[in-house]
């Protein structure tokens, strides 16, 4: 359950690998919305900070005041066959290609004595971790279901080094069978988001414009209480999927009124959180966080949010925004505001 037989062992200044993924950069190139990323990034900045021997493993052209290795990293990103393979539609090939990328980037940071511990953002990890000694702290970004649960469940069971920590507890509550050592909210450097006391009237919504994150919700409410309405995310994820719902619960929509602007920088969205008067948070799965919400209060603008997930942990309702069950709660928690 917990780390005490590793950390009665441990120096208080710790020899730290951290690895989130290759396929971007840490932090994330600008045309690219990926959370783990900037968290990755957030991390082995702030442990340098406090003085720890940080060691960021990531794809070529990472920025970080961490050590940076990726001498066995090919960068997938600008490499022609990977390109070839996903205009192709051939996304499962191209993803077993990076998932042996990940991995072989991994492979020094498990057959060296240079780390006290790796923590590792992702479960390709696991087979290398079961074959090394070093303690390994897995910190999985999505939501469990049935197969995570029972994999990760089998690694914590028959390999003591293996740890599992939760981003929420409504998260750690979707996988019974992993004894999770603490849950740990994700966290932003407040100095990246800063607080804006005269937003305009828009709504705001961020994140990838799929059915799952309800984007169409968020179009009805701003049609139906009239307010302007901007929607940033990548339209298609994975590309090429889930026209139908773009094209009837979206395009059909945009209006000068309602408008999509496309994956804007991170700086940039920072400007919209900082301008917008609501951020709508319709989600329609069990979000194992959902760090847009915290960048968004972090600029004073509060969230709307279905009560999915780990919302209700992150949005103190009647304070820093409302926690509402439908559509209709969400437009009257509007017009409160």
């Amino acid at each position: 359950m917990n780390m005490s037989n590793y950390s009665k062992h441990m120096p208080k200044k710790l020899k730290i690998a951290i690895f989130c993924t290759t396929t971007d950069t840490v932090p994330p190139s600008s045309k690219v919305i990926h959370a783990p990323l900037w968290l990755t990034y957030y991390l082995a900045n702030l442990l340098a900070e406090k003085g720890h021997e940080v060691t960021l493993i990531a794809a070529p052209k990472s920025k970080s005041r961490a050590k940076i290795i990726n001498k066995k990293i090919t960068d997938l990103k600008r490499n022609k066959t990977i390109k070839e393979l996903i205009q192709r539609n051939l996304i499962g090939t191209s993803r077993r290609v990076m998932a042996l990328n990940d991995q072989t980037a991994l492979l020094d940071a498990y057959t060296s004595d240079a780390f006290d511990i790796v923590h590792a953002h992702t479960e390709l990890s696991l087979p290398l971790a079961a074959l090394s000694k070093i303690p390994t702290l897995i910190t999985y970004h999505s939501s469990y279901d049935e197969f995570y649960n029972k994999l990760f469940a089998y690694y914590k069971n028959n390999f003591k080094q293996i740890y599992f920590n939760s981003l929420s507890n409504r998260h750690s509550h979707q996988a019974p069978l992993i004894s999770f050592i603490q849950t740990v909210h994700n966290g932003i450097d407040l100095k990246n988001f800063s607080f804006n006391k005269k937003p305009k009237k828009d709504l705001l919504f961020v994140g990838r414009i799929i059915e799952e994150k309800g984007p169409d919700t968020a179009i009805m409410v701003a049609k139906k209480i009239k307010l302007p309405l901007e929607l940033i995310g990548e339209k298609f994820a994975p590309k090429g999927q889930r026209e139908e719902f773009w094209n009837n619960k979206i395009q059909k929509y945009l209006s000068n009124n309602i408008q999509y602007k496309g994956i804007q920088p991170h700086k940039k969205t920072k400007q919209y959180y900082q301008n917008a008067k609501i951020l709508l948070f319709p989600d329609r799965w069990k979000e194992a966080f959902g760090l847009v919400m915290i960048e968004s209060m972090a600029c004073g603008t509060p969230v709307i949010a279905f009560n999915k997930g780990a919302v209700p942990e992150i949005v103190k309702h009647g304070i820093t925004g409302y926690v509402v069950k439908n559509e209709k709660q969400m437009i009257g928690a509007v017009k409160k505001i």
